[in-house]
């Protein structure tokens, strides 16, 4: 079953096609861009201004590794800054470095982001 379109805003990334959107976190005060994948295999949430930049992925496979266990809500450290606006430029640099790179450094404690 494909993701819902209706909302979020296409992108293909080295062939694949990923949606994404920015929304307001139900959870807290703070918004969130919500990428996901076609397939939903890379399902991924960015808190916008984190004091500390952060990823969260929720999906199966995250930097071409299958998530063990329990896959859902791992934190990881980003290794460059989330602008002020979200743009396309943006979202494809989380994606490559999501389903490509190797280099993520996972974040076990809880990260403030401010209100």
């Amino acid at each position: 079953m494909s993701v819902s379109s209706k909302g979020k805003r296409r992108i293909i990334v080295e062939g694949q096609t990923y949606f994404w959107n920015v929304a307001l976190d139900d959870e807290s005060d703070y918004y969130l861009l919500n990428i996901v994948s076609d397939d939903k295999t890379l399902v991924l949430s960015c808190p916008l201004k984190a004091r500390i930049p952060y990823l969260i992925s929720k999906g199966r496979v995250f930097q071409t590794r299958e998530m063990q266990g329990k896959w859902g809500w791992k934190r990881f450290a980003l290794p460059f800054d989330v602008p002020d606006t979200v743009t396309p430029k943006f979202v494809e640099q989380l994606v490559v470095w999501s389903a490509h790179d190797r280099n993520a450094i996972q974040i076990h404690d809880a990260i403030e982001v401010p209100v």
